[in-house]
């Protein structure tokens, strides 16, 4: 049992502290830039984010994102699907850790399973399909040297074969309509090269494109990602954002050495847990 002063360190260190399983992804800022991006919606949705509002992370990992949301919305109750086990009891250590297992649940689930909602909990079963929101950070299968570790390796890239990687998205996106009531908000991060085959995967499962932000490591660079939202059930109707740039210049620390870039004003604004 954590003590009331216990929680309120590790709400005022998150980020920082949370469990991560040794082999596993490590969680990075795209987990925390989708809580935020989330958040800010949910703010603009009921005010304060205080309305009881039903959330579903798919792929949550440790529980990164879905945890920020619900430390930045009180309103927020929801669950973590997630198919590595390691990862699943990690999340629900990090939930009591944060003082929020009363709110957030955390289920072991294959999203490509025809049958992965029977993972949901007895008390949100009746909800499925009726959710307000879900996140996800799906798998960018980005080439590269394979992982030694198969649980790292998943997480980056989904499967191995590279046919099955280009269905990743659709799975999360046939997940997501599957879980959201009529309109609900998809809230998702990628990698934006890829934002044509997003789209795509977001249209074949029924989403219309509401929100697109993209998201800069400098000002002078393209986008590496994009944040973006749809709705379930709707026309597209896309508002671009102007970028988010996430670094300032880099700056000297000394002849022929160099500062690692500083977070952005902007970025820390956007999301406080990147500092």
């Amino acid at each position: 049992m954590h003590t009331q002063q216990a929680i309120h360190s590790a709400r005022q260190l998150f980020p920082r502290g949370l469990q991560q399983p040794e082999g596993s992804l490590r969680f990075g800022a795209d987990a925390l830039l989708l809580a935020a991006y989330a958040a800010r919606h949910v703010e603009g949705m009921n005010g304060a984010g205080r309305n009881r509002l039903v959330a579903a992370e798919l792929g949550c990992g440790c529980g990164a994102a879905l945890l920020g949301l619900a430390l930045r919305c009180p309103g927020i109750t929801g669950l973590g699907l997630e198919r590595e086990l390691p990862l699943v009891q990690a999340a629900a250590a990090n939930a009591q850790l944060l003082g929020l297992a009363d709110r957030l649940h955390f289920a072991q689930a294959d999203l490509a399973a025809s049958t992965f909602l029977s993972a949901l909990p007895g008390t949100l079963v009746g909800k499925a399909a009726n959710l307000d929101l879900v996140l996800a950070n799906p798998p960018y299968g980005v080439e590269g040297r394979p992982s030694t570790s198969q649980m790292r390796e998943r997480a980056l890239r989904g499967t191995q074969d590279k046919q099955d990687r280009k269905d990743v998205l659709h799975v999360f996106c046939r997940a997501a309509a599957t879980l959201l009531r009529h309109q609900g908000h998809f809230f998702c991060i990628y990698d934006a090269l890829a934002l044509p085959q997003l789209c795509g995967a977001l249209d074949a499962a029924g989403f219309g494109l509401r929100g697109v932000l993209p998201v800069r490591t400098h000002a002078s660079k393209p986008a590496l990602r994009v944040l973006v939202l749809a709705r379930k059930n709707t026309a597209h109707q896309t508002a671009l954002e102007a970028p988010l740039t996430l670094h300032t210049r880099q700056t000297t620390a000394g002849k022929g050495r160099s500062c690692a870039p500083r977070w952005s004003a902007q970025a820390l604004r956007f999301c406080s847990w990147l500092g």
